[in-house]
């Protein structure tokens, strides 16, 4: 049995899928310590699972960050708010997320520390040198690394002049956010550590000793430069409980009209307006079924008439198997449950990782992808029409669902980690690797 050290952001999109591996992974014998904020506590005391919280600032309920960072909530979406998550939301946390991990570990022995993405506090232990356990960081978003395959803007393009065109993209799209990364290497320099020529987007997904991306290989944009500790695992799909009662609702839905479920989320949900309105607006004069999730948000502001289904929290398998058309903001892994089921994608969303779920999505050719975290009520009805009516969407949706039915995230995710800690000897660290030079007619690799 080995000991594994799980630290997590604290927000719902992060915690869910990695309380999920931790679950796995006690279950299959081993001693797992999670450490999250004290808002997640109770969730993790009913896994069974023993729970650490963060410390110092750290330690904040993701639901009050409009409070805690001045200025988020009124930060453009896209560009300007990205920096603002980046600088606030997790560079502002490093030492105190540092500071936890190294007390954890000085009182007791770790055989592995599982991560995710968004937690910039690794940086420092990954940095340092010297003795330390395996790191294992997690992609419980959709990648937002850089590749000269593809554009970040637009997608993969193989061709010369694609190529040429991706470089130059992917350098403006780097260089929008170069204060943002400035700014964590700032902090990281103040803890006595610095990587290698900068941090940039490629940094998170190149230092860990493992990487693992909790999606579907087949979702994803090919890539020229492919690193060696790079995994994909799969969607990690909820386990349909038993003791879960379907609502009263459910049985009671026409077979014969389409189902469009709408949902904005988990955290962008403070502000309706933005796509679940426009969206019923849109979608009122429609011979449709719609159903609506306040994603755990209050549905007060919700603006529906009495034949819409709205709730606070619908599990997405209860909902998915009788759904048409799926209509969210882009979060990563609620797309890929609904792919699970051949579902045909709507997206709308340029916040975090969404803008890179909108590009996959129309890649992919599993739905529509709107570069805006505002779409009008026509811009929602005429998507929801295409996705409903040509029947190459939903195609595409079953044959990614396919795909993802051949994948079993959680086996692939516990090999991984056996794997890696079988392989490490006591104290050993894996050499910071060299950091390509940077020039303007080369593009970023990870």
């Amino acid at each position: 049995m080995s000991t594994i050290l799980v630290a997590v952001t604290p927000m719902a999109g992060h915690v869910n899928p990695m309380l999920v591996v931790a679950e796995s992974l006690r279950a299959r014998g081993h001693d797992v310590i999670f450490t999250t904020s004290e808002l997640f506590r109770e969730k993790v005391d009913a896994a069974g699972i023993r729970f650490v919280p963060l410390l110092g600032n750290a330690n904040y309920d993701y639901r009050r960050l409009g409070e805690l960072i001045p200025g988020l909530q009124s930060a453009a979406p896209g560009t300007d708010q990205a920096i603002h998550y980046i600088k606030h939301v997790f560079g502002d946390r490093i030492p105190d997320q540092d500071r936890g991990l190294r007390q954890i570990l000085s009182e007791q022995h770790v055989d592995l520390v599982m991560t995710d993405i968004g937690f910039f506090g690794i940086l420092p232990m990954l940095l340092r040198g010297g003795r330390r356990p395996p790191v294992v960081s997690c992609g419980v978003i959709a990648p937002i690394w850089l590749d000269p395959a593809f554009s970040v803007f637009s997608g993969p393009d193989t061709t010369p002049v694609g190529i040429t065109r991706n470089v130059e993209d992917n350098r403006l799209y780097a260089a929008a956010r170069a204060p943002a990364f400035r700014y964590v290497d700032t902090v990281l320099e103040k803890l006595g550590v610095s990587i290698p020529g900068g941090g940039d987007e490629n940094t998170r997904y190149r230092l860990p000793d493992l990487f693992l991306q909790f999606g579907a290989e087949a979702f994803e944009y090919p890539t020229f430069d492919r690193p060696a500790n790079l995994r994909f695992t799969g969607p990690i799909l909820p386990t349909p409980k038993a003791a879960t009662k379907p609502p009263a609702w459910l049985d009671r839905l026409d077979p014969s009209k389409p189902v469009v479920f709408v949902t904005q989320g988990t955290l962008a949900n403070f502000d309706f307006n933005q796509l679940v309105n426009p969206a019923l607006a849109g979608l009122a004069d429609d011979d449709v079924q719609l159903i609506v999730t306040a994603g755990g948000s209050t549905a007060d502001t919700i603006i529906a008439p009495s034949t819409v289904i709205v709730e606070p929290y619908i599990p997405y398998d209860i909902v998915l198997p009788k759904t048409s058309a799926f209509v969210t903001n882009g979060g990563y892994n609620g797309v890929q449950q609904a792919l699970a089921y051949g579902v045909p994608i709507v997206s709308a969303g340029v916040t975090e990782d969404k803008r890179q779920v909108a590009g996959r999505v129309n890649w992919s050719g599993a739905g529509i992808g709107m570069q805006t975290s505002t779409p009008t009520p026509h811009q929602l009805r005429d998507a929801v029409r295409a996705v409903l009516r040509d029947p190459r969407y939903r195609t595409r949706a079953k044959a990614l669902g396919a795909n993802i039915a051949n994948t079993n995230a959680l086996a692939t995710i516990a090999e991984q980690v056996e794997s890696t800690i079988a392989r490490a000897t006591d104290g050993a660290v894996r050499a910071i690797p060299r950091r390509p030079e940077r020039h303007t007619d080369v593009p970023l690799h990870f």
